[in-house]
């Protein structure tokens, strides 16, 4: 299989929380009450994909400028699978993505048919079962551990922009090929595990 999917990752998300101990009327505690912003910052887009211990390139997803809202459509997943698949795709792998939208378009299905790229049926609602998900937490926890000083970071500016790409990019490149193998590997427990949850959540 050749695991994909898009993630956003937005300045300060990936702080991993702290544990203490104490009463349960303790946690109440403004000490112990870890408080986060719930205003919008600066956030982009990335697309990658895995398969074995191999990766793609991370790819900064476009806006579609024609659309009505100017946000990411189809357009945009087409532009991104002209430019990352001729090189990541291997003859043999099953394309695994889920199933938003901008995946499941006439034109995306199409696309696939036309370049014969195998796609495996994806259940609704099963992200636990992809396991790129579990890329992007390590993602955007290696984003604050390389540089804690962007966790209250708010500017929007082109300069902002550019410096929240090149973190993502360098924290990209820090993950061990080894976190890759071990979640492939992984997948047979987590098959095994849903099926005996009847479709619940697991661990993995």
């Amino acid at each position: 299989y050749i695991w994909s999917d898009e993630c956003s990752v937005e300045w300060g998300r990936g702080k991993v929380s702290e544990g203490g101990f104490g009463s349960k009327v303790d946690k109440w505690k403004p000490e112990f009450v870890q408080t986060y912003s719930k205003a919008k910052g600066l956030s982009i887009i990335i697309w990658a994909c895995f398969w074995g211990s191999r990766r793609s390139n991370l790819y900064f997803l476009n806006r579609d400028f024609k659309s009505e809202k100017y946000g990411y459509t189809a357009n945009s997943y087409i532009e991104l699978l002209n430019d990352q698949l001729p090189q990541s795709w291997i003859p043999g792998l099953i394309f695994i993505q889920d199933n938003t939208s901008i995946h499941t378009a006439r034109t995306i299905r199409n696309w696939f048919k036309e370049y014969d790229i195998p796609m495996s049926d994806w259940p609704p609602i099963s992200p636990d079962l992809n396991r790129i998900e579990y890329v992007w937490w390590h993602l955007k926890k290696k984003v604050l551990e390389l540089h804690p000083e962007l966790e209250n970071e708010t500017s929007k500016s082109d300069q902002a922009y550019t410096a929240l790409g090149n973190t993502i990019e360098e924290a990209s490149n820090a993950l061990p090929n080894s976190l890759f193998e071990s979640l492939w590997k992984s997948m047979p427990d987590c098959v095994k595990a849903c099926y005996e949850a009847k479709g619940w959540h697991i661990k993995y």
